[in-house]
């Protein structure tokens, strides 16, 4: 076998699941894809022996996303996101994380209720929402946050708010407000995973306080402080040596 380049614009060599080595094979067959399950054909395997499917070699981050959450039946939106973010696809920073807040709220919040089905159409709306009215890029230095943002958007889907109806669209403002105090709280630099675990937190909480819903909620241990150049390591509070990948 021999290394490959895939069109993927991120991290372009590496596995979707497992971030290992990407080599192509000497001739493509016909598998099962580790990834989406479908029998497709195989061009490439990682070094840890997954095969990728050329389909899901060019997915979209938004519909890596999506499919992720598609598959999980839990309810712990930490679970969810670090499942997500845990993918080589979602970089260390980056506007993705403005999509990830709200997809996994959605996610975990309609299969606590029971609303499987309505998922997948609500995941599209929330990423129509994102495109439309979230920050392209990253907008810490202007005293905002995507992720933090990401609380409002969820819940503007969730409650089908417009701007114009006046006591919803209240709450999206105290929601984003309550998530953006407390990234506010934790100081600089920026960081997109503590930031995404903050603002999931923080929606948790609102959650629980205005509606009774009552979400699980893992401890967020943070995964990637070897890939951050800027973390604070033991001055934040998601900072564990023990989980860190290499």
């Amino acid at each position: 076998m021999s290394e490959i380049k895939v069109l993927n614009k991120v991290e372009v060599s590496t596995c979707i699941l497992c971030g290992e080595e990407l080599l192509k094979l000497k001739e493509s067959d016909t598998l099962r894809c580790d990834f989406c399950g479908k029998v497709n054909q195989i061009s490439n395997q990682c070094t840890n022996g997954h095969s990728i499917c050329d389909e899901c070699l060019e997915l979209p981050v938004n519909e890596f996303i999506k499919q992720l959450c598609l598959k999980y039946r839990g309810t712990d939106p930490i679970e969810l996101a670090v499942s997500i973010m845990n993918s080589p696809l979602v970089r260390m920073h980056g506007p993705e994380h403005h999509f990830i807040v709200p997809a996994v709220l959605l996610t975990t919040t309609y299969n606590l209720l029971n609303k499987i089905t309505e998922i997948p159409a609500m995941l599209d709306k929330i990423e129509k929402i994102v495109d439309e009215e979230s920050p392209k890029s990253c907008s810490y230095n202007l005293g905002n946050c995507g992720a933090a943002i990401g609380t409002g958007i969820f819940l503007k889907a969730y409650e089908n708010i417009d701007n114009m109806t006046e006591d919803e669209w209240s709450l999206t403002n105290m929601i984003i407000a309550q998530s953006l105090k407390k990234v506010a709280e934790s100081g600089g630099p920026r960081c997109c995973k503590r930031d995404t675990y903050i603002s999931i937190e923080s929606a948790v909480e609102f959650l629980k306080e205005k509606y009774d819903i009552q979400l699980n909620l893992s401890d967020a241990k943070c995964t990637f402080s070897h890939r951050n150049k800027s973390c604070k390591r033991e001055d934040c509070n998601f900072y564990n040596l023990n989980f860190s990948l290499v």
